[in-house]
């Protein structure tokens, strides 16, 4: 379900990617293979104020992700791991309707993904699959 306020998330996030949709393949590709800059990746920990899940996304402590912000640009494995974050934030937050609700269930143990919380899942490949896995199953109604 999108609401204005995910729709708003999406185009504040693609914003930082002028004439790129990140939700478009071929786009996400091209942002990958160019990567992103450090100061992309403040800008996005400050529009989706996930310090903690970005940096744990990357690969960094979030007392360190500071240091990312002046890389000149983030190596083509970190950023595809970032995007694809971004990809699965974007999706809670469409399911939700709501930036707060969403951040409240990527924060919480989740009965379907072992107890784990899914903000400790997406730093992986298959962390970030098994969490889309239970939201499509809550977006069909399977999961409440």
């Amino acid at each position: 379900m999108k609401t204005l306020e995910s729709q708003s998330q999406l185009d504040l996030i693609n914003s930082l990617f002028p004439g790129l949709d990140i939700m478009s393949s071929t786009d996400y590709l091209s942002i990958v293979r160019s990567g992103v800059s450090g100061e992309k990746l403040q800008a996005i920990v400050k529009l989706t104020g996930e310090k903690e899940l970005i940096a744990h996304a990357i690969g960094k402590s979030t007392s360190s992700i500071s240091r990312s912000y002046r890389i000149k640009w983030l190596s083509p494995a970190v950023t595809d791991s970032l995007i694809d974050t971004l990809l699965v934030y974007i999706q809670v937050v469409n399911i939700y309707g709501s930036v707060d609700l969403a951040r409240e269930w990527i924060h919480s143990p989740i009965p379907a993904l072992g107890g784990e919380e899914p903000a400790d899942m997406l730093n992986t490949h298959t962390g970030r699959e098994m969490v889309r896995h239970t939201l499509r199953k809550i977006d069909l109604g399977e999961y409440v």
